[in-house]
């Protein structure tokens, strides 16, 4: 009998490990594990790196298991996962898992109140602005406030290119294209730019960085295993594809982006909210990346000292504005910023709450408050210098109580559609090896 060849996508989230086998074109298993949160979640971003890659190995191997006994061979593992992220580790040690010499995990969201005056000292990145959480901004902050901390190791990655590292054996490190350029200081032709070496420890070696977003970085068991992809790029890597097409994806938090090709950025000036990232040989991703998505919701609830949060009756307004538009009071207004953005100062403002507003009314007021600052990351005067054309929605901006807030920014500029194919990022991963 012939054993039948299946590609493994993984995507190494935040909260979660999500995985995604393929053969051929057809998706034939998806599975999920959640970090067991109450150990590695933290204020500032530092997470607990050896919970995550054993959470992620054990899935691989209970694929793999699951697939032996169905006469089912990997042939290609496809990674991708949170880009900005940094973690440290001791190469001698990556034999094991158990005895891995690692940092924790110093995650996008990592800060520190003296992290935005250390910013300042630093040079200009040559490609784009830089920001706390970026992988190499991390690097320096921590070799000038701690170094000792950072002498026990030699090595740094993503978090997915330690499990690659780790699963592969291999004693030199590989960085995608993607996310290196989410670190800060990578350069158009894919080198660390030089003017930031000297902030850095000259101990620890940066991963090399692969042109090549299906390059082969080394095998586990015979499955080839290639270089980690960015879970944005791999976002929209899974969906259907529209020529001049902006996407709207609200999650946790919210993106608005769009592919264009290279060429095409040569005359054009992107505001400092846009962040310019490599996707293919031919196309560049445009993305405003908002920090404010669906986590607004649970965290303007919880302003109200008076009532106690309940994710169940969240839930069940939700619903109800799916299927009712409220009426707000006059100049009721919310600003939900409570995560700073990147490129802009903006704060949260929540006004005009009355003794009488409703929880439905105040949701209500944050869904457009999301929308709102969503296209002043991206303007909507941007969308037409670009041609685009046509707006998919994706994820819970498919979902009524969102839609109505886009179509009313728009004003019918634009041709709405709900985009057929549901986001994954792993089956996003496994498509790099196709663009």
């Amino acid at each position: 009998m012939t054993t039948e060849k299946v590609h493994v996508g993984i995507d190494i989230g935040t909260t979660s490990a999500k995985i995604c086998a393929k053969k051929g074109k057809e998706v034939i298993f998806e599975g999920k594990r959640v970090y067991e949160t109450d150990e590695i979640e933290s204020e500032n971003g530092i997470q607990n790196t050896k919970l995550i890659l054993n959470t992620v190995i054990g899935l691989l191997k209970t694929i793999r298991e699951k697939f032996e006994n169905e006469n089912l061979q990997i042939s290609d593992i496809w990674t991708c996962g949170q880009m900005h992220g940094i973690v440290f580790w001791d190469q001698d040690s990556v034999e094991t898992s158990d005895f891995l010499n690692t940092s924790s995990l110093y995650n996008w969201t990592y800060s520190t109140p003296n992290l935005q005056n250390f910013l300042k000292t630093l040079p200009k990145w040559n490609s784009g602005e830089i920001h706390p959480g970026f992988g190499l901004v991390t690097l320096a902050y921590l070799n000038n406030s701690s170094p000792d901390s950072l002498k026990k190791y030699n090595r740094c990655g993503t978090i997915m290119d330690l499990f690659l590292t780790y699963l592969t054996q291999n004693s030199k490190c590989f960085i995608s294209q993607h996310n290196a350029f989410s670190w800060g200081y990578c350069s158009s032709d894919y080198t660390w730019q030089p003017e930031i070496q000297k902030f850095l420890p000259n101990w620890i070696e940066l991963p090399t960085i692969a042109q090549d977003n299906s390059k082969v970085v080394g095998t586990w068991n015979g499955i080839r295993c290639h270089v980690a992809s960015g879970d944005l790029q791999a976002s929209v890597a899974s969906l259907d594809s529209f020529e001049k097409t902006a996407y709207i994806i609200i999650g946790t938090s919210a993106q608005l982006c769009c592919l264009v090709d290279s060429n095409q950025l040569s005359t054009t000036v992107l505001p400092s909210t846009i962040v310019q990232l490599p996707y293919s040989d031919s196309q560049k991703l445009i993305a405003a990346c908002s920090m404010n998505g669906g986590n607004a919701l649970e965290s303007v609830l919880k302003t109200n000292a008076d009532k106690t949060f309940s994710s169940d009756r969240l839930c069940q307004l939700l619903v109800e504005l799916d299927n009712t538009v409220p009426r707000l009071p006059t100049n009721l207004k919310i600003d939900p910023i409570f995560i700073p953005e990147r490129g802009v100062s903006k704060e949260l403002s929540i006004q005009n709450v009355r003794s009488d507003t409703t929880d439905i009314q105040i949701l209500e007021a944050t869904h457009e408050g999301i929308i709102n600052n969503l296209f002043s990351l991206f303007p909507v005067s941007l969308l037409f210098t670009l041609s685009i054309k046509t707006i998919a929605l994706v994820g819970s901006s498919q979902s009524t109580r969102f839609r109505r807030h886009i179509e009313s920014v728009i004003d019918a500029n634009f041709e709405v559609i709900t985009s057929a194919s549901a986001i994954s990022t792993p089956a996003g991963a496994i498509n790099f090896s196709k663009i």
